[in-house]
């Protein structure tokens, strides 16, 4: 009965998914991509890809400049986000709109980093995600003189109202806007325990995803913390609720390593030893999230295809939508910066 419920429940929207999955960049032409010697060549292989050439083509096409190639993509991105939460059954909708306002959450991150600095919207629009806090409201918020002002602005009316007075309460101690981030991570994310309960409910593995996500954010925050020598109680504030280590098992893995060497190698959640490897070689953090997300999208590519149509089917396209805009960005701005190829493999996390 459970099996015909979920066909039923989810026949339409995962027919639909699929459609949306199908359009997804195949991984020969994302190599091939990233293989480009140039720009336009890069941008000439997107631009066949029925998903990108309309965005694409609203930028100038294949003579797009180089400051709008991320306007494209982050636009593409909002679009096929936005469609999801359209087309999911009715009782699941409010679920991806609580999962999609990370995106939220991100330009209200991002908002505050350039008011922090002295920078407009302008400097920013390329990256800001068209979800429910969008270009209007950031824009029409970093109007404000301060961060405060800015933030109590976007506060007005919005679901993330508490979030972000937390944030704002959080800048206004020591003006530091890392405090006033740390804080919107997490109060977003402790604002998840009745979304990530119902979707355990309906497909544990997709609620697993979502924890791993916050996993992974958490062992950033130890791994920055471990670097700089500070004490675990120091960092506690800045730990995210809901993902599968609990705080107990990561004090234990903080506390019980010497180092930062130490430590990686106890963690058992993501395989980081190839991090490490070029960590030490580099100095670089950034090798450990690319793992993570590695790790994140190999499991999202099991979730997308189940036996039984499912809620993991929506939720797993949005973390490989996100990882193939993410890798085109990387990808695409290299060859405008002159990134070499080995330093390139070090930042995207697509699996060839």
């Amino acid at each position: 009965m459970a099996i015909i419920l979920a066909g039923s429940t989810y026949s339409y929207s995962s027919a639909r998914v699929k459609a949306m999955e199908s359009n997804l960049v195949g991984a020969q032409t994302m190599q091939n991509i990233i293989d480009a010697g140039s720009v336009e060549a890069a941008l000439s292989i997107l631009f066949q890809q029925p998903a990108y050439k309309d965005d694409i083509a609203k930028y100038g096409g294949t003579s797009i400049k180089s400051n709008q190639i991320d306007f494209a993509l982050s636009r593409n991105l909002a679009e096929s986000v936005n469609k999801l939460v359209e087309i999911a059954p009715t009782a699941q909708r409010k679920v991806l709109r609580a999962l999609v306002g990370r995106w939220d959450i991100q330009n209200i991150r991002l908002a505050i980093e350039a008011k922090e600095r002295g920078l407009g919207f302008d400097q920013i629009a390329a990256n800001v995600i068209d979800t429910s806090v969008g270009s209007s409201a950031i824009k029409e918020a970093m109007r404000e003189s301060t961060v405060e002002g800015m933030l109590s602005r976007l506060a007005i009316n919005s679901p993330y109202a508490e979030i972000i007075k937390g944030a704002s309460n959080a800048y206004s101690k020591a003006r530091n806007i890392t405090d006033a981030i740390s804080a919107l991570d997490v109060g977003y994310y402790s604002s998840l325990s009745g979304v990530i309960y119902q979707i355990s409910s309906e497909h544990y593995q997709s609620a697993l995803i979502v924890k791993m996500h916050i996993d992974s954010k958490n062992i950033m925050t130890l791994i920055r913390a471990k670097k700089a020598g500070m004490q675990f109680k120091q960092i506690e504030p800045y730990l995210v609720a809901n993902g599968s280590m609990h705080r107990k098992e990561l004090e234990q893995v903080y506390d019980s390593a010497r180092d930062l060497d130490e430590m990686v190698n106890h963690i058992t959640r993501f395989d980081l030893k190839d991090g490490l490897e070029v960590y030490k070689k580099t100095g670089r953090l950034l090798p450990f999230e690319v793992a993570m997300n590695n790790h994140i999208l190999n499991r999202g590519l099991s979730v997308l295809r189940p036996t039984i149509l499912s809620f993991g089917t929506m939720l797993a396209y949005i973390y490989i939508k996100e990882l193939e805009v993410r890798t085109l960005r990387i990808a695409i701005n290299s060859k405008v910066y002159g990134i070499a190829p080995e330093d390139l493999s070090r930042l995207i996390a697509w699996k060839k």
